[in-house]
């Protein structure tokens, strides 16, 4: 059954996802509030939204994203951010909107929003890669700072396995399980890296076994090298590791994108550009790195299967900056400078394939106050998610412009809690929601 049953024309399909803990499920459960309490927020500010009177949250969609347990934290006494997405799900808002001047009947409009992990959005780029391309593309990565310092003994040994030779399969499902975890260590601080491949390894879904087919990638001169030989022996480590590669990009990442990408209007990609620039250059690199590549099916050619899934609906696309209300208001407005400066190019290239593309920095729910002293210092409040005190902090300041060489690195924010007191009858405070829901949602 499709996860799309509505075919109206009033039905509007957005997709949201994000790299790594950017607070996908924290923004959901902030925009189905927003547009449930839309003539008591900032939504009426906004000409695309002011004939909205008020949206429904629906229960009964397929695989329906848990808005109960996004509230339940975000209202929970002490509140708690929501936890992560782990598998896809559609959140479905049905809104009412201001009669109009030619019927007594008030309108409607579907909104339905695709969650989806970023790990499966990473897949993206295996779909144009072999796997001797794939290898090649990952020792790239490997054979350079910071992967080769964090993986060193698990990249020497794949770089020893001889692709000719005969496969150890127990040997084979170690060497997966140590990726797995090699992956999960670079998206982590310090480094917090954004390509780690393949994306299902790190979070399987419900249908994935990982186990079933292992692979990884070999790093052997014969692949990585580029010296492909024509044909891998029958039960060779490159026979097997490329068998199981395919069937992984063929039917568990193409026909996640060939169902469900057809079907969007839109697109939210959520970044955590603060997160990077405490993390350093070689994070930032990787993230841009990350975002290109996703964004690259959106430049093929109508010849291309991937120009002609992505091109067919997908119109808008919105790049998103968290956590903007991490930083003084001065900070805030240079953050959005920083990343219109960072996502330059790539705005441009799709700009030029007539998709509208917008960058923002938002603040799904705020989570900081501004403090001013007697004395006109400003600073910010709030509660610390590990102790749960309440905190007050001032912020690392941002420069004007972003270094072209991305050598940028900002200290240490602190981790912080959802603010006490929210309730589901009121807006929850949020930093440019209106604006976001006021580009995806305009005709």
């Amino acid at each position: 059954m499709s996860p799309f049953p509505f075919a109206s024309a009033t039905t509007t399909r957005i997709g949201i996802t994000g790299l790594s803990q950017a607070g996908k499920s924290t923004l959901i459960t902030s925009i189905i509030n927003h547009l449930e309490n839309a003539r008591r927020g900032s939504l009426i500010q906004q000409a695309v939204l002011t004939d909205v009177a008020h949206g429904l949250w629906r229960r009964d969609a397929p695989h329906a994203f848990d808005y109960d347990a996004g509230l339940q934290a975000l209202t929970h006494r002490p509140p708690y951010w929501p936890a992560s997405t782990t598998d896809w799900s559609i959140a479905r808002i049905e809104l009412t909107m201001t009669r109009s001047w030619y019927s007594s009947k008030p309108r409607k409009r579907m909104i339905e929003l695709f969650d989806y992990p970023g790990e499966w959005l990473m897949d993206l780029a295996l779909l144009n890669l072999d796997f001797p391309k794939f290898c090649q593309a990952l020792w790239g990565w490997c054979s350079q700072s910071p992967r080769l310092e964090l993986g060193n003994a698990l990249i020497q040994e794949l770089a020893a396995i001889d692709p000719m030779a005969p496969v150890d399969r127990s040997y084979l499902s170690q060497l997966q399980q140590r990726w797995t975890e090699f992956l999960a260590d670079c998206r982590l601080p310090p480094h917090q890296l954004s390509r780690n491949l393949p994306g299902r390894f790190l979070l399987a879904g419900a249908d994935f076994k990982p186990g079933d087919k292992p692979f990884v990638p070999l790093f052997s001169t014969k692949l990585a090298g580029g010296a492909v030989p024509d044909k891998f022996p029958a039960q060779s480590w490159g026979a097997v590791c490329a068998e199981h590669y395919k069937a992984y990009r063929d039917h568990e990442a193409k026909p996640f994108f060939e169902q469900h990408f057809k079907q969007l209007d839109a697109q939210v990609i959520l970044i955590d550009l603060l997160g990077a620039m405490t993390a350093g250059q070689e994070a930032l690199k990787d993230m841009r790195a990350a975002l290109d590549s996703v964004l690259q099916p959106f430049r093929y050619g109508q010849d291309h299967w991937l120009g002609r899934l992505f091109r067919r609906r997908i119109r808008r696309v919105a790049v998103c900056a968290t956590k903007i209300d991490h930083l003084l208001p001065e900070d805030q407005k240079r953050m959005q400078s920083l990343l219109e400066s960072y996502l330059y190019e790539t705005v441009q290239r799709l700009a030029a394939e007539d998709i509208d593309v917008n960058v923002m920095a938002i603040a799904a729910v705020q989570s900081a106050k501004l403090h001013e002293s007697a004395d006109h210092v400003q600073s910010l409040i709030g509660r610390d998610k590990r102790t749960g005190e309440r905190i007050r902090f001032t912020p690392p300041h941002l420069p004007d412009n972003l270094p072209h060489a991305l050598n940028l690195k900002i200290e240490d924010l602190p981790q912080l809690s959802p603010p006490e007191g929210l309730d589901r009858v009121q807006a929850f405070p949020a930093r440019r929601i209106d604006q976001l829901l006021a580009f995806l949602l305009a005709e």
